[in-house]
């Protein structure tokens, strides 16, 4: 434990030039969405709970890449699965609904982003593809390999945060020309997602035996055994999805019943009304119903 204590206030596992981006990016975003430059420029201002889970993300994104948990990560195999559940399953959803609508269409009417956001409007892909890719990965052979190796461990976090990113879009999209699934198939979709990624935790959770080489010498922090830190990896990543899913679900049903609490407030009516029938006679117009 003090080895692990002492990890996290090493001032070398933590990156400088990361952090310099993220702050970077965080002071640009508040300069974009500022009061006074929405007012000037005529958008609707961003209100102050959004821009927190912009920030939030942010954070969040650095913790997982830039702290001492990166590193941690290498030696225990449940802070890996930490880092993943953080990487993909909340810093998304964070900066989608974080990111103001207007920012969003000026993104995606650009050539390059414009061809690749049709993906987004494709759920069962975008669903098949993260899930798929997050499974693969967790493949004894091809995690072993990826963690052997820096840079295709970057490369491996980057392809997953993307698709994360429109595995979550469908449902969290704050565009109304981007909402391909109404509020009944967003719910399904949330519950497809969580078990699609059921067995890639069973798998490790239940597993007799340590799955990952990656992790058999690995003692600096002597926490728990390689096979029960494997089976932690695999409950607080199971944990983690059922409470972002949750929390996704939960959003999703909101602002069902907000909608349909406007259609009830200005009196949209289930069923048409049926209009009263005219009658021309003899030059002069009779109403069926003052009959």
């Amino acid at each position: 434990m003090d080895a692990l204590i002492g990890a996290i206030w090493t001032r070398e596992l933590w990156n400088v030039g990361l952090n310099l981006v993220v702050v970077a990016l965080g002071i640009w975003y508040m300069a974009a969405t500022g009061f006074r430059r929405e007012i000037r420029s005529g958008r609707e201002p961003v209100p102050p709970g959004r821009k927190m889970l912009f920030l939030t993300g942010l954070a969040l994104f650095y913790l997982a890449l830039g702290s001492p948990m990166e590193a941690i990560g290498h030696e225990l195999f449940s802070v890996h699965m930490l880092q993943q559940s953080i990487l993909y399953l909340i810093v998304p959803p964070l900066l989608i609904r974080g990111i103001p609508d207007w920012m969003w269409r000026h993104w995606l009417q650009r050539t390059p982003l414009r061809k690749r956001a049709v993906w987004g409007r494709r759920p069962l892909v975008t669903l098949l593809l993260f899930n798929g890719l997050f499974s693969v990965y967790h493949l004894p052979r091809v995690f072993d390999f990826l963690m052997g190796d820096e840079l295709y461990q970057l490369l491996s976090h980057i392809v997953l945060i993307l698709t994360a990113g429109l595995m979550w879009w469908p449902v969290l999209t704050p565009l109304a020309e981007e909402r391909v699934l109404q509020p009944l198939k967003k719910l399904a979709y949330l519950a497809a997602a969580g078990m699609l990624l059921t067995p890639a935790c069973a798998l490790i959770i239940f597993s007799d035996g340590l799955l990952f080489a990656s992790y058999e010498g690995t003692r600096l922090f002597p926490i728990l055994s390689p096979h029960n830190d494997q089976q932690l990896g695999g409950v607080v990543m199971k944990i983690i999805q059922e409470i972002a899913y949750g929390t996704g679900m939960g959003h999703v049903f909101l602002q069902w019943v907000r909608q349909e609490g406007k259609k009830n407030m200005y009196g949209v009516p289930d069923e048409p009304v049926p209009m009263p029938s005219v009658e021309f006679n003899g030059g002069n117009l009779e109403r069926e119903d003052l009959k």
